[in-house]
């Protein structure tokens, strides 16, 4: 589905989706050319929740939280490098 059909279907409103087809730009923006909605929420605080249990099953899934009044999905690729100690 594309985020303007999406945007249709679900007015005013959070959802959890999935990435089916999506690719990076040089600027490291992530561009999702075709979803699927897994879920809409009343509110972020549960489509955040959500979204952390589903991660924690399936981790490998390209999901994201997002609002419906934006016009485009904007997300920044960013690559975490973690934190290590030494007990």
């Amino acid at each position: 589905m594309k985020w303007q059909d999406v945007r249709k279907q679900y007015p005013d409103t959070w959802l959890l989706i999935e990435a089916l087809e999506a690719h990076t730009t040089e600027e490291k923006r992530r561009i999702v050319e075709n979803l699927v909605v897994i879920e809409q929420y009343a509110d972020f605080f549960n489509a955040m929740t959500a979204y952390k249990e589903l991660h924690h099953q399936k981790p490998n899934r390209e999901m994201y939280v997002v609002h419906t009044i934006n016009e485009e999905i904007k997300i920044k690729e960013r690559y975490w490098a973690g934190i290590r100690s030494i007990r």
